[in-house]
């Protein structure tokens, strides 16, 4: 046999994208708030290389951003005099603004992850292999959506708010909450995954309240957990600097947690078609056909 060429051998060492059989996916069933929770975690389990790097790629970029923002003080201090602005020592107008521009920041790379989220779940229940370049694709393509989405939704929730005394908005909040993984898992715009978000909710609002408040109690846990842990670690054990342990304890919370908000949102997305439309039904009678003509062709 001759020498295999680097092209080839390059070929031969690369593995296709694994198709997760059904028995990894989540089950398409109704199931209470704390149970989507759980099946989030199944979710993220099925490929955490995929799911938690796209959430790093989707992440890490607006948290530069955020940092490099005219008027925050983490562009020009010294190490030493990070954790100032983190803990909140400083008072000026750098230090006001931006933990609120990292808020609305995160909030977008979390409205992202979930569409990612969910077009990568589309993806495996119709029994195909994703990889992380050809779902980034798709997100980079649709991104002006996306951002477009991020912003109806939000002055959606503004104008509840404004009207209501705080609580149109958290009601609003709940109905458009399936907005990001309905256009990543149907590849519709903003203004008909909106009024899709509505319609699959209708009905179901008191269980998608309590999805939301889960979902949101949990990501304050994990992110507590997240962060005391490794800053306990590295400031007494390694004896690490406080601005280093601060960041990096920092930036792993927010990838496990955008990661795990998502995988709800997306979970919640499939339960709430299972309720308003059957579409586990749907799936199991395909497959059945499916075998059938495969049993018929043998």
């Amino acid at each position: 046999m001759g020498p295999v060429s680097g092209s080839t051998a390059h070929e031969t060492q690369r593995r296709p994208a694994r198709v997760p059989s059904h028995d990894e996916l989540p089950p398409l069933i109704p199931r209470p708030a704390l149970a989507i929770i759980d099946e989030a975690i199944t979710f993220l389990r099925v490929d955490p290389g995929l799911l938690f790097g796209a959430t790093l790629i989707v992440l890490l970029p607006l948290r530069v951003i955020s940092a490099a923002m005219p008027g925050s003080q983490l562009r020009d201090a010294r190490p030493d005099e990070l954790m100032d602005v983190v803990v909140g020592n400083a008072s000026s107008f750098g230090t006001d603004f931006a933990p609120f521009a990292t808020l609305i920041l995160e909030s977008i790379a979390l409205f992202s992850v979930a569409s990612i989220f969910a077009h990568v779940a589309a993806i495996w229940y119709a029994g195909q292999p994703a990889t992380l370049t050809d779902v980034l694709v798709v997100s980079v393509k649709r991104s002006p959506l996306l951002a477009l989405g991020w912003i109806l939704v939000h002055v959606l929730e503004l104008i509840g708010a404004l009207f209501t005394l705080g609580l149109g908005g958290i009601v609003l909040a709940v109905f458009v909450t399936l907005t990001a993984p309905i256009m990543g898992a149907e590849k519709v715009g903003p203004i008909r995954a909106i009024r899709r978000s509505f319609n699959l909710m209708s009905g179901t609002w008191f269980h998608g309240a309590i999805v939301f408040v889960c979902a949101g109690l949990g990501a304050l846990v994990m992110r507590l957990a997240i962060e005391t842990a490794p800053s306990v670690i590295g400031l007494e054990l390694l004896q690490l600097p406080l601005w280093a342990v601060a960041g990096v304890a920092d930036i792993i919370a927010s990838i496990v947690v955008t990661a795990l908000v998502a995988a709800v949102s997306t979970v919640h997305y499939l339960d709430a078609r299972v309720r308003r439309e059957g579409i586990d039904l749907d799936m199991a009678a395909t497959r059945a056909f499916d075998e059938s003509r495969t049993g018929r062709s043998r």
